[in-house]
Order: structure tokens, then C-alpha cells, then sequence
């Protein structure tokens, strides 16, 4: 998770391919205590191009001007690549992490730039659901659209060069990149590197939806008898509850404890909290939330049935962009779709806003992604991993362990028993959490 201030409220509603995601200008991007004037990374220059390496705060600071400079010109921003967001991520894993970005400019000209942070990172190697090993790697994580500059040709093959020289040297055993379109030319040029590279990446869609200007337009695309059962929906839930069904949306820095507080103890209710997936109330989720909300990108939103908290959902709108960043039901309201309910209510606001064009419902497929998204591509998550012997090791245990789960996963999709192994499995996970703030989440 990572803050942001809304668009012009005159923008008006358009395909993200098209869309400008508006940035606040940030006149301070570090605290006081650092010195008046930062230290710049060491740059050096091949080929007619200078390339530099920050891996502190003093010298990203040094360059804060190309950052922003160079993620204006990105058609698709996102706010993991933010620089107030990246430096409030690294800052809240206290110590645990380290920044690194790598630039590639012309002159004054930036021409591409790569987003990431070294830490230790544990791999899971998985037969199924059940991990059977969790090794340690010291990896460069590049955030989601932490490529910056769509970087193509020589540019490109010259990027990869200066990163697998990274490896090489020693300063991680790993880079993974997350997230990659896989419809660029560096996801490609990735793919046929030559090198220890994971072979066989998981794809996955990520989808998007265009918000109308009025939930009326939202309903009428829908078939009579699909927006029959929405609004059904919603009504069951009020009459069920004698008109005390609430629903609560939260902005403010003074409201994130109350939402994380409530969110978090839905979220130790499902499947998802158990494969640590879910949301948790602890220091470091409440230092991203309270971060988003100084800068005006938090949004909460919380469903409830009389008394009882029922649904939560938590998005960051950056721009002209609002990003579903973690949702949850608790599984006893199951019968009332609160889910649901609450993606029709927070719609409904963002139908209202003019300052809102699109709904990105963040990673990893699911049916009603397919079903209420308007736009999709595919993106995939790819590591990279240095050429010794234990990154080696665990590259090639990796692969023969995903090659045993796409072949189990054809024999019982043959069989026909996906669909009750993932109910199962789930229903197993649900168990409640006795203390959900215990919990520490992963970012």
C-alpha cells in the first residue's frame, strides 16, 4: 500500500490509455533534518548515456526533480512508483530495507528509470496451497511501475546489462519485478535475457473499469435480470436489518484507526488473512495509512449490518485513478453478498466525483473483475537471479516446483475437482484470528 490529492474536478471521464493521471506538486519531499543540499548519486556514462545509482535518502533526494520529471511522462502512472509514497514505504520497514534507483538520462534528458528497494525476501516454494520450503533471498524489489520510460531497443538491452551487473557484483542474489505489462518491450527483452532467469512466470490479468459519470449508466449496462438481483441485494440487507444497515466512509488522518481497527478484524475472519494476504492493523500499515491520508489519497469504507462490521474495503485514489487495494467480508454474512454491496456503494460516491475517471481493481484476476471491468491486459511478476550457486539452486527449484503444480493443477481441473479443493481449502483458512493485530502484513 502507499498518497495522493484529486484531479481537476473539470476532467472528465475517459479510457486510462488516455487518461493523465494528475500529481500534486510536492514542494518538500524530506524532512528538515536532512541537509539543505543532498548529496548526489555517483553517475558514470556509457555509450553517450550517464547512469546513476541512489541507494539513500540524501542522494534520492538528489534527484527528485528527474523522478518527477520522469514520471510525467508515464501514460500510466501508478502510486507504488510515487516518490512520497516510495520513501514512506522504505521508511516504515524500519531499517529493514534499503532504497535503490537506478536512472538513465541524455544531458538533462531522462530517458528511463528503474524504482525498486533491496531487502531480504523470502521465497515460497509451494506444492499446491502447502509451502514447502520459505529460503531467504537479499533481493531488489521493483515496485509496480517502478519501470519508468517503456524503454525499448538498445536502451533496453543496456538497462538489463546494468542491473544483471548488480547481481553479478554481489549486491543481491535476486531482482523481481513486479507486475511487468507483458505487452512491452522490456517484459520481452526480460523474457530472452540470457542468464538465471525464472522461465515461468505466472500471468495474470489485471483489469480496470471505467467510471461513469452517473450510477444510473452503471446499472442500465447491466441485464435486467443482473441488475435485479444488485439492487435486490442491497434492499435484503436493509430490510433484514430494520433499516440499520450503515455504510461508513472514511478520508481523514483522525479516521484511519477507527477503519484499521474495524477492517482488520473482518479481515481475520477470511481465507485470505491466512495465506497473509488480508489486512492487519499493525505499525506498518497504519504508517502507509496515515501517510495516503496526510496526502489525500486514503480512502475506507466499512459495511455494516446493525451493529456488526460486515465488509471493509481500502483504496488509495491517486489522481484520476481509484485503486481497490485490499477487501474482505466477514464469510457469516455470506447470504447478503456484503461484498458486493459495498463495491455498489463506494461506486455510487465515485460516480459522484468528478475527479475520479477509473476503478483499478488492483492484482490478481477474479470473476467479477471480468465481469465489471471495461479494460484489461496482462501482467506478469518475473525474477531475475544472480549467476551463484545458491540463487541457481533455488532459480531451479523454483521451476521444477511450478512445473508439478501446473501438472497436478491439469489433472484435477480434468477431474473436475478445482472448484471443491479451493472451497475446502478456504473454508479451512476462515478460522477466525482470536487477535488480527498480531499479525504482521507484507507489503
Amino acid at each position: 500500500m502507499e498518497g495522493l490529492q484529486t484531479a481537476d474536478k473539470e476532467q472528465s471521464k475517459k479510457s486510462s490509455q488516455d487518461a493523465t493521471v494528475l500529481i500534486p506538486v510536492v514542494e518538500e519531499f524530506l524532512p528538515l533534518d536532512y541537509a539543505p543540499i543532498p548529496r548526489g548519486p555517483k553517475e558514470y556514462t556509457r555509450n553517450g548515456i550517464t547512469v546513476g545509482v541512489s541507494r539513500s535518502y540524501e542522494e534520492i533526494a538528489a534527484i527528485c526533480m528527474l523522478w518527477r520529471q520522469m514520471q510525467a511522462q508515464e501514460s500510466s502512472r501508478t502510486p507504488n512508483a510515487d516518490y512520497k509514497r516510495f520513501v514512506s514505504v522504505v521508511r516504515s520497514m524500519d531499517g529493514q530495507a534499503e532504497p535503490f534507483i537506478m536512472y538513465f538520462k541524455r544531458g538533462d534528458t531522462p530517458l528511463a528509470m528503474v524504482v525498486g528497494r533491496t531487502q531480504e525476501h523470502p521465497l515460497d516454494v509451494k506444492l499446491g496451497y502447502l509451502t514447502l520450503l520459505r529460503p531467504r533471498l537479499k533481493c531488489l524489489n521493483v515496485v509496480y511501475g517502478g519501470v519508468m520510460g517503456r524503454p525499448e531497443g538498445e536502451l533496453c538491452s543496456m538497462l538489463i546489462g546494468e542491473l544483471m551487473a548488480q547481481l553479478k557484483a554481489g549486491r543481491a542474489d535476486m531482482i523481481l519485478f513486479h507486475h511487468l505489462r507483458t505487452d512491452t518491450a522490456f517484459y520481452q527483452a526480460l523474457r530472452s535475457a540470457p542468464g538465471f532467469l525464472d522461465r515461468l512466470p505466472k500471468t495474470d490479468e489485471h483489469w480496470r473499469m471505467a467510471v461513469p459519470d452517473k450510477m444510473d449508466k452503471f446499472y442500465a449496462s447491466r441485464s435486467r435480470g443482473h441488475r435485479h438481483n444488485l439492487r435486490r441485494a442491497i434492499s435484503k440487507l436493509e430490510e433484514d436489518h430494520a433499516g440499520n444497515a450503515r455504510y461508513v466512509h472514511y478520508t481523514r488522518q483522525d479516521e484511519v484507526d477507527e477503519f484499521l481497527q474495524t477492517a482488520a478484524r473482518i479481515s481475520a475472519k477470511t481465507y485470505q488473512h491466512a495465506l497473509n494476504a488480508g489486512l492487519v492493523n499493525d505499525e506498518n500499515t497504519r504508517s502507509l495509512t496515515m501517510a495516503a491520508a496526510a496526502d489525500g489519497w486514503f480512502r475506507g469504507h466499512i459495511v455494516y449490518a446493525g451493529d456488526q462490521p460486515c465488509a471493509f474495503q481500502l483504496g488509495l485514489q491517486y489522481g484520476n485513478v481509484y485503486y481497490m487495494v485490499n477487501i474482505g467480508y466477514d464469510p457469516a454474512f455470506t447470504s447478503y453478498k456484503p461484498g458486493l454491496i459495498l463495491f455498489l456503494k463506494v461506486l455510487e460516491r465515485l460516480c459522484e466525483d468528478p475527479s475520479v475517471d477509473m476503478l483499478d481493481f488492483y492484482f490478481g484476476d477474479a470473476e467479477y473483475k471480468n465481469r465489471y471491468g471495461t479494460e484489461h491486459w496482462q501482467e506478469a511478476s518475473i525474477c531475475l537471479f544472480a549467476p551463484r550457486a545458491y540463487p541457481m539452486f533455488i532459480s531451479a527449484l523454483q521451476v521444477v516446483m511450478m512445473g508439478v503444480n501446473t501438472g497436478l493443477k491439469y489433472a484435477v481441473d480434468k477431474m473436475g475437482f478445482v472448484g471443491r479443493i479451493k472451497r475446502k481449502w478456504r473454508n479451512l483458512l476462515s478460522a477466525p484470528n482470536p487477535d488480527p493485530e498480531t499479525v504482521t502484513s507484507t507489503e
